[in-house]
């Protein structure tokens, strides 16, 4: 886990003492912020260490199945049981029970659920026996589940079974900080192999920043991979960017406030003159020629600004190829 932000580091030293103890684990956040990254911290500094941490995708739980996919069955429990199997809470035995989005469990799941946290017991599929369970149960959810109980959605003995200990994990934006660090780990974790070490130029270290990283450390995983992806040299540049994440720059209060006065107008006028750029080749169809003289500049400037970008006219022209594709009309240039 990467992050040196206090809210974070809040979070983490509370992960390690609740490994200490055999109490449920309640992790809230928004998704993407890291809930099994912390998971895995409380497992990992608990007695059961050696023992398995088995993952429960409350989600794809099947209505019909999960019961026998969480609790296992016996021989002939239904059609298409030849065999007994052992669901996962056998194969967490000893260990922890992860329950990822465990606000997606039904009625049904939910109340043997309540039972295993508070008995420590379960029943196979087809099986009339109680088996012990020696598992901790660290549970998961990017929802309220206060107003699912509120709706009836969720039983409130669970919930609150569930909650002993509850650690909230603080959105990407609300740590932006820790964004310089995060993006180094992951250009080293996606390097491409045979290639040189890419890394981040100042204006796209600011647009970062600024982003509000709706899906968290995940989309930020995500884009930076992308963006080793797309860049042709050695330093990743805004145009390696989605289109939401370039659209966050001049934004109060943001990423691009926090550099030197001089890099900050620099990105500012880049950013200006890039957009004036477009705009003119716009409504020109890509006559530089016109744009230039419509701008109020000479052609010479205008193209030289326009190699700084990365800009040809054939782009623009292309969008009036594309309009008149039955050959009806032709684009003007140079």
């Amino acid at each position: 886990m990467v992050g040196v932000h206090p809210a974070f580091g809040a979070v983490r030293k509370r992960a390690r003492r609740a490994g200490e103890s055999e109490l449920p684990v309640l992790l809230t956040g928004e998704s993407g912020t890291g809930k099994e990254l912390i998971a895995r911290e409380v497992h990992d500094c608990s007695p059961r260490a050696d023992a398995p941490f088995v993952i429960v995708d409350c989600g794809m739980l099947g209505k019909e199945m999960g019961r026998s996919e969480l609790f296992g069955h016996v021989r002939g429990a239904f059609t298409g049981a030849t065999e007994s199997r052992p669901g996962l809470v056998g194969v967490a035995h000893g260990g922890t029970l992860f329950f990822d989005e465990v606000g997606e469990l039904d009625e049904p799941l939910q109340r043997q659920l309540l039972r295993l946290i508070q008995e420590g017991e379960y029943r196979m599929v087809g099986d009339h026996r109680w088996k012990r369970a020696r598992v901790r149960v660290v549970a998961a959810t990017n929802r309220d589940l206060k107003k699912r109980v509120e709706a009836g959605r969720f039983r409130n003995d669970l919930y609150y079974r569930l909650r002993v200990i509850q650690l909230h994990l603080p959105a990407l934006r609300e740590r932006r900080s820790d964004i310089p660090l995060l993006v180094a780990h992951f250009l080293y974790r996606f390097a491409n192999v045979g290639r040189a070490a890419c890394r981040i130029s100042p204006e796209t270290c600011a647009l970062l920043e600024g982003y509000d990283w709706p899906g968290n450390v995940r989309e930020l995983a995500h884009t930076i991979a992308g963006a080793l992806a797309l860049t042709e040299g050695d330093v990743i540049t805004p145009d390696d960017l989605p289109s939401e994440v370039q659209d966050a720059e001049l934004r109060p209060e943001r990423g691009i406030y926090k550099l030197p006065y001089k890099d900050a107008r620099r990105i500012c006028i880049n950013r200006f003159t890039k957009e004036y750029l477009h705009r003119a080749l716009v409504s020109t169809d890509g006559n530089v020629s016109r744009a230039a003289k419509e701008s109020g500049i000479g052609r010479q400037y205008f193209q030289l600004r326009m190699s700084e970008h990365g800009m040809t006219a054939s782009q623009y022209r292309k969008r009036l190829y594309n309009a008149h594709s039955d050959g009806e009309g032709k684009a003007s240039g140079d």
